[in-house]
């Protein structure tokens, strides 16, 4: 009997699973290898606590309104600038970020911080009508951006889920499993993955304010047009669903959830892997092909370290020891080849399909997952030799990243020789949740974090 194409692609994919199932009783899960004194070679754990504790604070004290409103728009003095809207992506950040002060102090004022923003989202963000979240509200609660994004949906989960581990209160529980229910409901696709943007009632893909407010810009189709009504695929909401996805796994350990986590990467790299290369393209067409390079198909390199570190974290909480070496490796390694600056450490941030980096200025959120990765993998996976490249990218961070006048960071490469201009020197909202998990990990690794 011969089987067809759909045919074949199951029997293979459940060849895989069972193969992975086998590796997988025969693994132990990974545990650190490194030990405490060598890790201290590498990372200061007391110098992490209080740099990351100063960020937390910065952020609480300069950005924060009473009413759990996040303001996003900061000079490097962090003083508010401009007409300030509130989005999903930052009230979701900013709930880890708070979590992780009442982690290091047990201090009641990161906890009162929290639930401010996580009961402003709950009040403000919620669609009483066709369900779900808003993309984006003024300080008022009104609403700005009633689009349904699965990019700022992926981090309510991601901010619901840290309040739910820290408090311990249901509603919070179960405000990241109805907004993850709701997702899969009205924003997954034909394909089985997301969309990126819909309309408010889920019933037309639809444009969405990006990160700081602003449209996004049109991006051209296959036919040479502009597609301002259609957002490309892209691999980054799902990114971030992973990682929020195994985050309401540490709040609640709900078994169902993690195997909901496990499938979702499955079918991404089982997908989208480029296995050739050893990397995850950006964007794609509307049917999940990579889009060439000619139409703005690229490689993150940033996110090739976030997904590494993302395989090794499911490892940890039970995913299949293989996925290492099948995903998380071959993503460090495709990334250590064709990121890594060493001449004067950290990652240049664009690369090509051919594995060659743009050499554009460094950017902060990049130089964060890189080094949260390398540390990472050092430490429980035994990758020693990362550590020269830790060492001389962490030395270039504090150099050029570290805004030493006023506290902060700044969002590119900041050579003091030729600095950018004043406008460029603003505090990001939306980076600090990159700084705040690579100093997190750093102390997870050496014990300051459990």
């Amino acid at each position: 009997m011969r089987l067809s194409r759909r045919d074949f692609v199951q029997v293979a994919g459940i060849s895989l699973l069972l193969k992975r199932r086998l590796l997988q009783a025969q693994q132990a899960p990974a545990q650190p290898t490194t030990c405490s004194a060598t890790l201290r070679l590498h990372i200061d754990p007391d110098w992490l606590r209080t740099a990351l504790l100063e960020e937390i604070d910065h952020w609480r004290n300069s950005a924060e309104l009473p009413n759990g409103f996040i303001q996003q728009g900061l000079d490097q003095q962090w003083c508010p600038i401009g007409q300030q809207m509130g989005t999903l992506i930052a009230q979701g950040r900013h709930m880890f970020m708070r979590a992780r002060g009442y982690d290091l102090t047990h201090n009641s004022a990161y906890l009162d911080s929290l639930r401010r923003i996580a009961d402003f989202t709950l009040a403000n963000f919620r669609d009483t009508q066709y369900g779900g979240l808003f993309f984006s509200v003024s300080p008022d609660g009104k609403v700005v951006d009633d689009c349904k994004n699965a990019y700022g949906t992926a981090f309510a989960i991601f901010g619901f889920s840290h309040a739910a581990r820290v408090t311990h209160d249901e509603k919070y529980q179960q405000a990241a499993l109805e907004t993850w229910e709701q997702m899969k409901k009205g924003l997954r696709d034909k394909a089985g993955f997301f969309k990126y943007a819909t309309t408010r009632d889920y019933s037309q893909y639809a444009p969405t304010l990006d990160f700081s407010g602003q449209p996004p810009k049109p991006t051209p189709s296959r036919s040479g047009t502009n597609t301002q009504n259609h957002s490309p695929n892209t691999q980054n909401p799902m990114m971030h669903l992973e990682e929020a996805l195994q985050a309401y796994y540490d709040a609640t350990g709900s078994k169902k959830v993690l195997a909901e986590a496990e499938a979702h990467a499955d079918a991404m790299f089982t997908r989208l892997f480029q296995g050739e290369g050893g990397y995850l393209p950006e964007f794609y067409d509307a049917d999940w092909k990579p889009l060439p390079e000619n139409e703005h198909g690229h490689i993150e390199l940033g996110h090739q370290f976030e997904w590494a570190y993302l395989w090794s974290q499911g490892v940890k909480r039970g995913f299949p020891c293989w996925d290492l070496q099948l995903y998380g490796e071959r993503l460090l390694n495709f990334g250590m080849g064709t990121a890594y600056d060493s001449e004067t450490g950290g990652i240049f941030s664009v690369g090509d399909y051919e594995g060659h980096p743009v050499k554009a200025a460094k950017g902060l959120w990049q130089q964060c997952e890189f080094l949260r990765a390398l540390m990472n993998y050092a430490t429980v996976h035994n990758r020693s030799d990362l550590w020269a490249a830790f060492d001389k990218s962490l030395g270039m961070f504090k150099e050029h990243f570290m805004d030493a006048q006023y506290g902060g960071y700044f969002s590119t490469y900041y050579d003091p020789k030729s600095p950018p201009d004043e406008a460029r020197l603003g505090k990001s909202s939306i980076d600090c949740y990159h700084v705040c998990g690579m100093y997190s990990e750093a102390l997870m690794l050496t014990g300051g974090l459990i």
